[in-house]
C-alpha cells in the first residue's frame, strides 16, 4: 500500500517549503558575507531548531525579552520523533500531519527569528558562525544540533556507495526528514517474510525508539494478518530500557511474532541478495560465538550514533561520540563559558537521550541565559532537569509502558533513578492509561515548545 493522500499532502508541503521559505532559504550570497547587521543589544544564536532549541528560543524570549535570539536550522519544518513509531503501527489517530509542525507562527508570537540555512562553520574565537547564505556574529551560542549516523565506525569496510545505500534501501529513521517517510512507504509495501531491526552499541537516540518500533511493526503486521516476524539483532544482552516492560511485551503480548536476539554484533548486509550477517553470543551460542545469516524483506538498520558535526565545528572539548563535555552542573561547555550546549550532544553519561530531555534542559539553559544577560546570580544545582519517556506496545486495545527519571546531583556528578509502573492489578506494565497519557504528554510538550 503506498503513502496515503493526507500523507502525500503533507509531504508536498515539506518539499515546498524548502524552496518557497522566506527565511533567507534561497539567498545565494557567500558565507562570509553578513547575514544580518551587527547586533545593537545582546544576541544570542541557537543552531538547531529542535525540541531543545525551539525551548531555548521560546523561554528565553519570554524571560528577556530585550535579547536578539536567532534560531538556525536547515528543515523547512519541524517534524518530531516522538509518535512516529506509532505511524509504522497503523495507530489511527497518528498520521504525518500529527507531527508536523511550522515554527513560523512560534517565531513571529514569542519574537525570535528563524532563519532556514545550514551552518558550514563555527569560528569561537571570533564568535561568528558561518553559514551557506552567509556570517552571524554572536554574544553567545547554543548548541542543539542532534545526531548524526556512524555507519564508517560501526562498518569500516563499507565504501561510500554502500552507505548510501544501506541510508536509501535500510533507514534508520532516527534524524526526522526523508528517511521517516522512506521507512514507512516501505512498510505498507512490506506483504510477507522478516523484517529486521538492529539495535546499536553505546549512546543512541532515545534509548527505547528501536524496542517500541519493534512492538509497531509486530501490532502492523497482526493488524494486517501478514504471513511475517520481526526480528531484533540487539547489542545488548537485553532490551537497554523499559527492560523487564519491553521484555513482558515480547514474550506474552508478540510471542507468536517477535523474535529476539540478545549480543549480537551485525557484521554486513547483502543489499543485492537481502541477507544481514551477524555475529551471535547469546545464550547457546559457541564460545567463539555463533555466525549467522537471516533473510529480510524490510530492514531497518540503525547503525552507531554520534553528535552531529556542529559540536565539533565548534572546537569545544568533546567526548568518544562527540558529545560535548560541560561544566557540571550547567550546560556551558568546558572550553568556552559563552557556548551552551542542550539535547541529544550533552555528554552527561546519566541523561536520556529524549526529546523530554531537551525541552527540560532547554528550560534550564534559557534561565540560566537571561540572568546571565541581566548580571544576575544562577545557582544551577536548584534546577535539575527530569524525563519520561512512554512507549506504545499495541492498538486492540491502546496500551503503552512508561518510565520516568529522577535526576540527582551527587558528588558532582549527576545520577538518573529510573521508576517504571507496574500494574498490580493485572499483573502487567503495559495499560490503556499510561497510552491516554502518551497523547496528553504530545500534546503538553508541543503546547509548551511552540504554543
Amino acid at each position: 500500500m503506498p503513502i496515503n493522500r493526507r500523507d502525500f499532502l503533507k509531504l508536498s508541503l515539506i518539499t515546498a517549503s524548502a524552496g518557497a521559505s522566506t527565511s533567507y532559504a534561497n539567498t545565494p550570497t557567500p558565507s562570509d558575507k553578513p547575514l544580518l547587521p551587527p547586533p545593537t543589544k545582546p544576541r544570542v544564536v541557537i543552531v538547531g531548531g529542535g525540541f531543545g532549541g525551539l525551548t531555548v528560543a521560546k523561554k528565553l524570549r519570554m524571560a528577556y525579552p530585550t535579547a536578539e535570539v536567532i534560531v538556525l536550522d536547515k528543515n523547512p519544518l519541524f517534524i518530531t520523533g516522538p509518535m512516529y513509531n506509532l505511524m509504522l503501527g497503523g495507530i489511527q489517530k497518528v498520521h504525518l500531519e500529527t507531527i508536523t509542525h511550522d515554527r513560523e507562527a512560534a517565531a513571529y508570537r514569542y519574537g525570535y527569528r528563524l532563519i532556514i540555512t545550514e551552518v558550514t562553520t563555527i569560528d569561537r574565537h571570533a564568535k561568528t558562525v558561518y553559514t551557506r547564505n552567509g556570517a552571524l556574529t554572536y554574544n553567545l551560542l547554543v548548541l542543539s544540533p542532534g545526531i548524526a549516523y556512524d555507519y564508517r565506525g560501526m562498518f569500516p569496510h563499507w565504501d561510500a556507495q554502500k552507505i548510501e545505500k544501506a541510508k536509501h534501501l535500510a533507514p534508520p529513521a532516527l534524524i526526522p526528514g526523508n528517511e521517516f517517510i522512506t521507512l514507512l512507504d516501505r512498510l505498507k509495501r512490506f506483504e510477507s517474510g522478516n523484517i529486521i531491526l538492529t539495535v546499536p552499541m553505546g549512546k543512541y537516540r532515545c534509548p527505547p525508539a528501536p524496542y517500541e518500533r519493534a512492538c509497531m511493526f509486530a501490532n502492523y503486521i497482526r493488524q494486517h494478518k501478514l504471513d511475517a516476524k520481526v526480528i531484533i539483532l540487539d547489542s545488548y544482552s537485553e532490551p537497554v530500557s523499559k527492560t523487564p516492560a519491553f521484555k513482558e511485551a515480547f514474550e506474552k503480548v508478540y510471542p507468536d511474532i517477535i523474535e529476539y536476539y540478545g549480543d549480537t554484533i551485525v557484521t554486513d548486509v547483502d543489499f543485492e541478495n537481502n541477507t544481514i550477517h551477524f555475529e551471535y553470543w547469546g545464550p547457546g551460542s559457541g564460545d567463539d560465538g555463533t555466525k549467522m545469516t537471516k533473510p529480510f524483506a524490510l530492514l531497518n538498520l540503525i547503525p552507531n550514533n554520534k553528535a552531529n558535526p556542529v559540536i565539533a565545528m565548534a572546537g569545544i572539548k568533546t567526548l568518544s561520540w562527540g558529545s560535548a563535555v560541560l561544566k557540571t552542573p550547567t550546560y556551558q561547555s568546558v572550553t568556552d563559558e559563552d557556548i551552551y550546549v542542550v539535547g541529544d550532544c550533552v555528554g552527561y553519561p546519566a541523561f536520556p537521550e529524549s526529546g523530554q530531555m531537551a525541552n527540560s534542559m532547554g528550560t534550564i539553559c534559557a534561565k540560566h541565559i537571561a540572568l546571565r544577560l541581566q548580571n544576575k546570580p544562577f545557582d544551577p544545582t536548584k534546577d535539575l532537569p527530569g524525563n519520561i519517556c512512554i512507549s506504545m506496545i499495541q492498538s486492540d486495545p491502546e496500551m503503552a509502558i512508561s518510565e520516568t527519571h529522577a535526576l540527582s546531583l551527587v558528588d558532582g556528578k549527576f545520577k538518573a533513578e529510573g521508576y517504571i509502573p507496574y500494574d498490580a492489578t493485572h499483573k502487567r506494565y503495559r495499560s490503556e492509561g499510561i497510552a491516554t497519557m502518551l497523547y496528553d504528554w504530545y500534546e503538553g510538550i508541543m503546547e509548551d515548545i511552540l504554543g
